[in-house]
């Protein structure tokens, strides 16, 4: 029976992909789907990068940006821009006429002082601070000149901070007029896109800007649809409801076959993975971790979840970044040691723990091989799934014993590391290393790449001896696209760039 079970979703499958479609989608509005709803549209308040930045890079621009296609940088606010010799101060050149969308106004310098300045300011309560750590001060030179000083030197300034959310520009008249609360659901940016409508849980509305400065978009309409479970999606997909979204990995090969959709496959910027809180007991005790991480058989895991076609992850950064640790320790299944760590650490007998998951069926699937290969060594996990925004709550504030998570990083080392210092927030782990903290912190004012590497290195080697992190992998981005759709120039982590594409 369970054979035939398969084989029947299967042919179901192959019928929805193959058959023609039941509606045709409005060439004059691309629908894309998300994972699920925003938290926020304020850039410098951002909550997942998956969820948000899209969107964020079709209604706001920075002083630079990535190129479209690539990781190099070039002017999109600013002209041009001139960096003092020691570093610590850069003089950008604005463009001038550049207007705010719904009347807002012109973009100057003051705009450019007051959203880098909202972030850094004591009561802030932004994400972003940490990203702009070495920032002292905006000084507004004249209408479009704008001067950035700084502490020390800031090496990801133009590799991390500047060309992503951290970096863009908001209306200050706007931010000051709303509060910052309602302008995180009014945005007022520069962006070649501006929001008609977000109805929550339903979709984000966006409609081209006819005043934007920039060459205009093709496609006028740009609607974002959250649809959460990936079954709902690929339906979607095949009955042409949207126009972009994703396929479950186990059905990626199925699909790069369908003649109506065109699958891009493309490596990921992400680390998932396991995470011990490890300021409360049962995981403030070390050797208890230590214990689950050899019990945990990630191979298995990514076998399972993954469909093994994701890497596996040792470390945090991915192959290609400077400070990439390549020979981090891959840890193997070892039950023996296992138990003998949970003696050491005082419960020879195992102990219960929280595990807390958001709904996803990859994450799900993860939280069921941990709990299965916990038990082993006598660990009782309870799953707990949680809607998105309590999760994120739950996590933030050190409720679960154990959870589930990934984070998206830049290509700068500093992005990724940013999140695990003492006190952050987002330290989902409530991990403090004060040799981490250190290294980090020379990592983001040191010139040097191959000093810069060694010092990220050293800081990966405190996180694996302090074993608050169990790696998983890297992942990678699936993107299924209907055929009349010109995906244009995707970034090379899969994100896209709806503002350059257009039906076919």
């Amino acid at each position: 029976m369970k054979k035939i079970g398969k084989s029947l979703t299967l042919v179901l499958l192959l019928m929805l992909i193959f058959l023609p479609p039941v509606s045709a989608g409005n060439k004059g509005e691309l629908k894309i789907a998300r994972w699920d709803d925003i938290n926020t549209f304020d850039p410098g308040w951002l909550t997942s990068n998956d969820r948000e930045l899209t969107i964020m890079r079709c209604l706001y621009n920075g002083l630079v940006k990535y190129e479209e296609g690539s990781w190099d940088v070039s002017p999109d606010l600013a002209e041009s821009w001139e960096v003092s010799e020691d570093g610590k101060a850069v003089v950008f050149k604005l463009r001038k006429g550049v207007q705010f969308h719904k009347n807002y106004g012109e973009m100057t310098a003051e705009d450019v002082k007051f959203s880098f300045e909202r972030i850094i300011h004591p009561d802030s309560s932004s994400s972003e601070k940490g990203n702009w750590a070495q920032l002292d001060h905006v000084e507004v030179v004249d209408k479009y000149t704008v001067k950035l000083v700084f502490k020390d030197r800031m090496a990801q300034l133009f590799t991390s901070t500047l060309p992503s959310n951290s970096g863009m520009i908001v209306s200050k008249k706007a931010a000051e007029k709303m509060g910052r609360e309602k302008f995180s659901f009014n945005p007022i940016g520069t962006g070649p896109y501006q929001l008609e409508l977000w109805e929550p849980k339903k979709h984000v509305k966006l409609s081209a800007f006819d005043g934007y400065w920039g060459e205009k978009p093709d496609i006028k309409n740009v609607t974002f649809v959250p649809i959460v479970e990936d079954a709902t999606c690929e339906m979607a997909l095949n009955t042409k409801e949207i126009d972009i979204g994703r396929v479950a990995l186990i059905n990626a090969a199925v699909y790069q076959k369908s003649p109506k959709l065109n699958l891009v496959v493309k490596p990921s910027l992400k680390h998932w993975w396991i995470g011990f809180t490890v300021n409360k007991a049962p995981f403030d005790n070390q050797k208890l971790r230590e214990a689950c991480r050899y019990a945990i058989d990630v191979d298995k895991v990514l076998k399972a979840a993954f469909f093994d076609i994701a890497p596996r992850a040792n470390t945090i950064l991915p192959p290609g970044l400077l400070g990439h640790w390549k020979d981090a320790p891959a840890y193997k299944v070892d039950l023996k040691k296992a138990k003998q760590l949970l003696k050491e650490g005082g419960k020879p007998n195992g102990f219960k723990a929280s595990l807390y998951i958001w709904p996803d069926e990859q994450v799900k699937v993860t939280a069921e091989v941990i709990k299965s290969d916990l038990a082993k060594i006598g660990v009782d996990i309870d799953i707990q799934i949680k809607e998105t925004g309590a999760f994120n709550k739950a996590t933030t504030t050190g409720e679960p014993n154990m959870y589930i998570s990934y984070f998206n990083t830049t290509i700068d080392p500093s992005y990724a590391f940013s999140w695990f210092f003492t006190g952050e927030e987002w330290n989902l782990s409530k991990w403090s290393n004060k040799t981490f903290d250190d290294l980090c912190s020379k990592g983001v004012i040191e010139s040097d790449p191959a000093k810069r590497a060694a010092l990220y290195i050293n800081a990966q080697k405190e996180m694996d001896k302090d074993c608050f992190a169990i790696w998983l992998t890297h992942g990678i981005r699936v993107t299924a696209a209907q055929n009349n759709v010109e995906l244009g120039k995707l970034y090379p982590d899969g994100r896209l760039a709806p503002w350059g594409m257009s039906f076919k």
